[in-house]
């Protein structure tokens, strides 16, 4: 059986990108299913979740076949309601139900080719045949919007669900398709009783609709009601006239609202992407004509909606009708609005009350502690002439804010480089946005540059003295300079602003150990360790987990220096129960037993640790290390020897596994 992301990749319902989220996601959190964090994402309805991953497998070995249609419902694709539309229109269009249903927009042909293709329930087309004049409704029904449109200046195959692509080979078959779908859908709309040429009045409408299936049946229906016989050579100034009345303007209320409406709540409020960002792509794709594909999760999302189309390597503006409802001004009051909504969410005094994200990260995966700070944009204030920020007007204050917000994403990603690229090019516009100047801060600690991480956070503390994050950042630049008494100052002074941040209480234990003060540091940890449980006892999030587990391997960590064994193994235990995995507290479990002569159990913990974690070559290394030195106390001198080899092995130079294995007994 396939995976269950590879089957609703094949289905069309989820993205490539979606799928690899979701399963990195899963190694976070692996009590849950793909297919509940699809859903928790708002990528796939719960019934269709359960359909593919408990149904799907019984269904295709079940015969007889149901309908479609019943499997769309059972699958949560379509409601009740909509199969009972597309069985009433059937009788009236003689389409087939996968075919309305494509044309409709409820779902997308590849979703109704993948049910037709594994049910096999509609026979394939085959190669289209000459179909003269007086072709019957049969011939009707299988070409009708099924083979090619005209796409701007190339040829497309469109939304056929059982005509194979690779029959069109060739431009004599594609023009003979082109000339089988302009036919029927003539046929079918009565073009011919409304027009002197009505080849030419499908060209009009195709000039605007790109083949849109709804699009293209709106118009088509527009024109058919319409009292006017329409004469030669006036076609394009009818059907331009007829769209821009009846679709364009004022389309909110016209006659294809519902499909315009759907695309503009999916840019507004899009699941997949952030709506800034789908709506900043969107604009210069407007601005420039064309953009070179990149494979974001923004132009695959315009492309779902067929905002944009691909030729080649280009991403280009899609249908004229798109174009004009979703045009430039739209694009702004769109972004007005995202603005508008960012200002009412925003406290404007006193201006240091930001919203905060802290990411801790274990102090064995980056050398010292860097809590990578995302801070939402304050100092606003209202002028005469309208809303400003530090002197610029609204929308360059939304350019400011997509700076910042890419220039955090990838330090996220640990993107350093072109992070600290986004944030100088913020302070081009703002020298004095005290945010940037911290975040490149965060971002130069990653490059392990401090002393410009020094600079730059200190630059954040003279714009804003009351910038608590950009204090916390200028005391770990300083505790990475080896100046410890300097560090302390800094964090102290975070502290000062915001006492109740378990983050400054820890980065202040490390500095206190570094300058060999274990009384004031287990202090320092204590106060963490108390704040951090009042967070865990609201919020009890697998985060605050992790931070406990990293508060109590500090005490533990303390407590082994003031040579308080018994205290610092419970620490460690404790440690553990918030995060069993967490290397420093595993490793620290091993030593403080050591400590305690209890080598027995200290070579067991160490085995475990090397059988069943996945453990970096200096973390092993450091693990062989620890474990010859309770193999010599338990004077096991051969296998002692044979693991500081392994040390050295891993981590050439290793001093103290070099020096341990001098003095090994023999």
């Amino acid at each position: 059986m396939k995976p269950l992301g590879k089957v609703l990749q094949q289905a069309d319902l989820i993205s490539s990108e979606q799928v690899e989220i979701a399963l990195k996601e899963q190694t976070q959190f692996p009590g849950l299913r793909l297919g509940e964090i699809l859903v928790l994402h708002g990528w796939l309805k719960q019934e269709t979740a359960d359909f593919f991953s408990q149904e799907w497998p019984v269904l295709l070995e079940q015969k007889p076949k149901q309908p479609l249609g019943k499997y769309l419902e059972e699958a949560g694709l379509l409601n009740e309601h909509q199969i009972r539309i597309i069985l009433g229109e059937q009788l009236q269009n003689k389409l087939r139900f996968g075919e309305l249903v494509v044309l409709k927009g409820w779902l997308k042909f590849t979703t109704i080719k993948f049910f037709l293709e594994r049910f096999a329930l509609e026979p394939q087309l085959q190669q289209p045949e000459e179909v003269s004049n007086n072709h019957n409704s049969g011939q009707t029904e299988q070409s009708h919007l099924k083979m090619v449109m005209p796409q701007q200046n190339n040829l497309k195959i469109s939304n056929s669900i059982e005509h194979s692509v690779s029959a069109l080979n060739s431009l004599k078959q594609e023009s003979e398709s082109l000339r089988l779908f302009s036919l029927s859908t003539i046929e079918l709309f009565k073009l011919d009783e409304k027009a002197s040429c009505p080849k030419a009045l499908l060209a009009e409408v195709q000039f605007w609709t790109d083949g849109q299936p709804t699009l293209t049946e709106q118009v088509c229906q527009l024109l058919v009601k319409s009292p006017d016989y329409i004469a030669e050579g006036a076609e394009a100034a009818t059907v331009e006239q007829l769209i821009q009345t009846c679709l364009i303007n004022n389309w909110e209320t016209q006659v294809a609202s519902e499909h315009l409406q759907e695309i503009h709540e999916r840019m507004i409020h899009n699941q997949q992407c952030d709506p800034l960002y789908l709506l900043e792509m969107y604009q210069q794709i407007l601005q420039e004509g064309e953009l070179p594909t990149n494979d974001s999760l923004e132009q695959a999302e315009l492309l779902h909606l067929g905002l944009i189309i691909q030729q080649q390597d280009r991403l280009k503006l899609g249908n004229r009708i798109y174009q004009a409802v979703f045009n430039y001004n739209w694009v702004n009051l769109e972004l007005e609005k995202i603005l508008s909504a960012s200002l009412s969410n925003t406290t404007i005094s006193p201006v240091n009350n930001l919203n905060v994200s802290n990411i801790i990260t274990p102090p064995e995966s980056r050398g010292t502690k860097r809590f990578f700070v995302l801070l939402a944009i304050a100092g606003l204030m209202v002028c005469g002439s309208g809303l400003m920020f530090l002197g610029f007007n609204v929308f360059k204050w939304l350019q400011v804010e997509i700076t910042f917000k890419r220039g955090n994403v990838l330090l996220q990603q640990g993107e350093y480089q072109e992070a600290i690229a986004k944030y100088n090019n913020l302070l081009k516009f703002d020298s004095n946005y005290y945010q940037s100047w911290t975040n490149r801060g965060y971002a130069l600690a990653g490059l392990k540059d401090y002393k410009q991480m020094l600079e730059s956070c200190t630059t954040a503390t003279i714009i804003h003295p009351e910038a608590v994050y950009a204090w916390n950042c200028k005391g770990e630049a300083l505790h990475n300079l080896k100046q410890h008494d300097e560090a302390i100052a800094a964090f102290d002074q975070a502290i000062r602003l915001n006492s109740k941040d378990p983050v400054f209480w820890i980065n202040k234990t490390e500095a206190l150990l570094a300058l060999k003060q274990p009384d004031a540091a287990l202090t320092s940890i204590n106060q963490a360790i108390e704040l951090l449980k009042q967070i865990w006892q609201v919020e009890h999030k697998d985060a605050n987990a992790k931070e406990l587990a990293i508060a109590f391997s500090y005490q533990g960590k303390i407590l082994l220096q003031k040579q308080e064994y018994e205290g610092s193994l419970k620490a460690y235990e404790q440690a553990l129960e918030y995060n069993h995995e967490y290397f420093v507290a595993l490793r620290g479990k091993g030593i403080a037993l050591q400590a305690l002569k209890r080598d027995d159990q200290a070579i067991a913990q160490f085995y475990f640790l090397l059988d069943h974690q996945q453990l970096t070559d200096p973390q092993k290394a450091e693990v062989w290390y620890y474990l010859g030195l309770s193999l010599c106390k338990f004077q096991q001198t051969e296998k002692a020897i044979a693991a500081f080899d392994k040390a050295l092995k891993l981590k050439p130079n290793y001093q103290p596994a070099e020096l341990a294995k001098e003095t090994c007994p023999k």
